[in-house]
């Protein structure tokens, strides 16, 4: 009987936490689109977001002949256009997308894929996804911390940071669904070496495998996966020694992967006659892998991490310290941010061009929630002056990427050269 009590309250918070935050969402993306007056259509589904997008009509709306005349595609060859973008968020998308196409059936409104019907469950698929990845959060430090401070590290990683741009105001891009995942993720990596077993190593591959179909670059995660745990020499070792006795587990992993990755690979071979094809072709290159432009990435006018994400910097320091002290499994977060800013850095254009900050890292903001969490413990048993100061630096903070999420334009990004001289006409009103 305790246990279904349990089973149950538990249910209510989380259908609690889902009215509040889908309350919250709607709210934040209203104020967007009344304060700039402009239509769903030019913030929901624009750009990259369409790319990702319109998998879902072409599939289930308009003809299988028309794959290779997807509107947000490039042409690949002559009356064909090959989408350079994976079609993972549009499986994540599918169920969102279904009630939007059979309620506008059913109201005898304009059933194409394109009207504001299926824009709006757009940003509610959004919405809930970050609402989703924020409680596997919150669920991955009450395994290390507090109630109080797992909550507000949660808010802090949502309020002060661009995830919140990129969950409510921009929600058709890939970013906060990679956060959702990899949130997952990094929940169930330390439940599998608690508990090694199947049903474990397949809600691990799961959201690898998924996360992985939306941005390739965070198939880089599972380091953290092969490094959890581990402070030296010998933790290395006996990790070897895991896996090449339970091999199974790795073969498990790949398995998932293949299998969710079918449906691009069909796609693939629908349109170029290959299973296997790197789609980003002339924009997927890395001519900076020998001079990698980290300082631009992290600290560069134009979306400089540290620069317009000021709380990552403190997550950093505290990581820093926690990889001294070898504690809370920093080592695997280490090796993964240092690998992905270098891999970002390496990039054709390493700012990741028009963007609210630094975006191609909101997917890896869950690793950076421990030091973050760990930061905020220590301060918080500090003298009553301290907390005081670092809490009015946190409000700061979430003002200041409030600001700048309402107010920046990605129209400024394109058409000027960003410098430090109009820096400022992006957080004042």
């Amino acid at each position: 009987m305790g246990r279904k009590k349990i089973t149950y309250w538990t249910a209510i918070k989380i259908v609690k936490f889902f009215i509040i935050f889908y309350a919250l969402g709607i709210t934040g993306n209203l104020i967007y689109k009344n304060t700039k007056h402009i239509p769903a259509e030019k913030f929901v589904m624009r750009s990259d977001s369409e790319g990702y997008y319109q998998y879902l009509p072409h599939f289930f709306i308009y003809d299988w002949d028309d794959m290779g005349k997807m509107h947000w595609a490039k042409d690949y060859k002559p009356g064909v256009k090959l989408n350079m973008y994976t079609c993972g968020i549009a499986i994540m998308q599918i169920p969102f997308f279904f009630i939007a196409h059979f309620s506008s059936i059913y109201f005898e409104l304009e059933a194409d894929g394109y009207t504001s019907v299926y824009f709006m469950w757009i940003l509610l698929a959004t919405i809930f996804y970050v609402g989703l990845g924020l409680l596997f959060l919150y669920k991955s430090l009450r395994r290390y911390f507090s109630k109080k401070i797992s909550f507000w590290t949660t808010l802090l990683i949502f309020f002060a940071t661009n995830l919140y741009y990129y969950s409510l105001i921009s929600p058709g891009m890939s970013h906060a669904y990679s956060f959702s995942l990899i949130s997952m993720f990094v929940y169930f990596v330390p439940r599998f070496y608690d508990k090694q077993c199947f049903k474990n190593i397949l809600m691990v591959s799961i959201p690898l495998g998924l996360a992985t179909l939306i941005r390739p670059t965070n198939i880089l995660i599972v380091l953290y996966f092969f490094f959890y745990g581990i402070t030296n020499i010998n933790d290395f070792r006996n990790r070897l020694k895991l896996f090449f006795k339970n091999w199974y587990y790795i073969l498990t992993m790949l398995i998932v992967g293949i299998v969710i990755f079918i449906p691009q690979m069909l796609y693939w071979h629908t349109i170029t006659g290959k299973y296997i094809f790197y789609s980003y072709r002339d924009e997927g290159t890395f001519p900076f892998l020998w001079s990698p432009k980290i300082l631009t990435v992290l600290f560069g006018a134009r979306n400089g991490w540290y620069i317009y994400t000021p709380l990552m910097f403190l997550a950093s320091c505290s990581l820093i310290y926690l990889v001294i002290k070898k504690k809370l499994n920093s080592l695997a977060t280490l090796i993964i941010m240092i690998v992905i800013i270098y891999i970002n850095s390496s990039w054709w254009r390493p700012t990741f061009s028009s963007a609210t900050g630094y975006r191609a890292l909101i997917g890896f903001y869950p690793f950076m929630v421990i030091p973050l969490a760990f930061l905020l413990n220590k301060i918080y048993t500090q003298k009553r002056i301290v907390k005081i100061a670092f809490t009015f630096l946190l409000v700061i903070f979430v003002v200041y990427n409030l600001l700048f999420n309402y107010q920046y334009n990605s129209d400024v990004w394109w058409n000027h050269e960003w410098t430090w001289s109009n820096f400022s006409r992006l957080i004042t009103f």
